[in-house]
């Protein structure tokens, strides 16, 4: 799906800029060629060759929201060790072309899972569900007292209602008038009959917050290109939040990783292996919170998009599975 939306423009610098801003951790070396790295919408990522190191490096630019580099940095520094990211050599709070925080990090040689499932058979896919379901499982180790959006230091300091309550408040939000009208007015009312009717699913889990990616989907996840099936990093971490672990397990069994039963299966199998407990109603609960995501996207779609079309297919689809 994510293939066809917009993407914020890309910052496009030249090698000689580029040479100029590895200097902090790469003195005297020069940027002998740079590409931009696949994946991602909202920021600039670029792949460069250095002169005197034979890895390459990755250079990331934070576009969207600046504000969250202090709290990626905490995290990289949290997660290093028990969850696979990248190693971080060097973080910046702006820079002289774009005036915006970047980070120079470790290059992971790996495909992105998006990529690989296109041209693998399900068998395959199913064979990377394991390592994906202990890899989450790790992140969701990382507890919290409070649901809610974390300040520079992962502290917990806005709180957030993520039971129905919370769910029904934010698709209130959502489903204004403008926004109802471009989802279609029938399907905005049926998703407010839908959630009035099932949101309160959400309030039987009870388990202490913990970590949550929060885009934990097929463009954020670096996997070996065969066997061995492994996850070999996590990426872009600047929408993390204290939440319940559905957000990502939502995210992750969206079409077409989730209508893979062996995949899901194996899923499964790795995530309580790994430490992980998920409920009975685990499937449904992911549905119900991962129209969160789906509702906000509605209020960022513009008319006639392909964002906008896979927006009112999702929550359609998501209606028709609990009859």
């Amino acid at each position: 799906m994510r293939e066809n939306w917009l993407a914020t423009k890309r910052i496009e610098l030249s090698d000689k800029q580029l040479t100029e801003l590895i200097q902090p951790v790469f003195p005297g070396q020069s940027v002998l060629s740079s590409s931009f790295a696949e994946g991602g919408l909202a920021n600039t990522n670029i792949k460069l060759n250095l002169s005197k190191k034979e890895a390459p490096i990755l250079l990331r630019i934070l576009v969207r929201d600046p504000a969250q580099a202090s709290k990626e940095l905490r995290l990289q520094t949290l997660l290093k060790g028990r969850v696979p990211v990248p190693e971080l050599f060097y973080c910046a709070a702006t820079n002289v072309f774009s005036d915006q925080p970047y980070f120079l990090m470790e290059w992971i040689e790996g495909v992105r899972l998006e990529s690989l499932i296109k041209s693998i058979s399900a068998e395959e896919i199913a064979s990377y569900g394991f390592s994906l379901g202990k890899t989450l499982a790790q992140i969701h180790s990382f507890h919290f007292s409070y649901t809610g959006f974390f300040d520079e230091n992962l502290n917990v300091t806005t709180f957030a209602d993520m039971g129905g309550g919370g769910l029904m408040q934010f698709a209130r939000r959502c489903l204004s008038q403008d926004n109802a009208e471009k989802l279609g007015v029938e399907l905005a009312a049926s998703t407010l009959d839908f959630l009035k009717d099932q949101s309160s699913l959400l309030d039987g889990y009870t388990a202490v917050p913990c970590l949550t990616h929060s885009d934990f989907g097929g463009s954020n996840i670096l996997v070996c290109a065969g066997s061995p099936y492994v996850v070999k990093a996590v990426l872009d971490w600047e929408f993390a939040f204290s939440g319940t672990p559905f957000f990502d397990t939502g995210n992750l069994l969206r079409p077409p990783l989730g209508d893979n039963g062996m995949f899901v299966d194996s899923f499964v199998r790795g995530y309580t292996e790994g430490g992980g407990e998920l409920p009975k109603d685990w499937r449904r609960i992911s549905l119900l919170t991962d129209l969160t995501a789906w509702l906000d996207f509605l209020t960022r779609a513009a008319d006639g998009s392909r964002l906008l079309e896979d927006v009112r297919t999702v929550i359609a689809r998501t209606i028709k599975s609990f009859d």
